[in-house]
């Protein structure tokens, strides 16, 4: 007979069967930009709510890779051929400029009412 992990606890009893609602939870394989299954739980712990962070942490955790103004039109996606065992960095992606650091959607610069009402 095996031990049981309750063994030494006397008014303890510890369930060992598989939870098939639980099972089905299990993620098989990682998602794309993950290859280490220790960075995916590292990515997961860290929260990223309001309550944990600060307001402006959060925007800068959830803000989209890519963001267009409206009424500009999207070029469709064309298909390509990836190798999913290269890495990340050598793949160029297509349709997006390098960053540079600044957010080209926030201008600077302030317009007066009139220059606003031209517009």
């Amino acid at each position: 007979m095996k031990s049981v992990g309750d063994a030494h606890l006397n008014n303890v009893i510890i369930s060992e069967k598989l939870d098939k609602k639980a099972e089905k939870l299990h993620k098989k394989t990682l998602t794309y930009p993950y290859t280490l299954k220790e960075v995916f739980e590292q990515s997961i712990r860290i929260p990223i709510g309001p309550e944990f962070n600060p307001v402006t942490t959060v925007g800068a955790l959830i803000r989209p890779e890519v963001a267009k103004r409206a009424g500009v039109s999207i070029k469709p996606i064309r298909f390509q051929d990836v190798n999913p065992y290269e890495k990340v960095e050598n793949r160029k992606r297509k349709g997006q400029k390098p960053s540079n650091g600044k957010d080209k959607s926030r201008s600077t610069k302030k317009m007066n009412v009139k220059e606003i009402k031209a517009k």
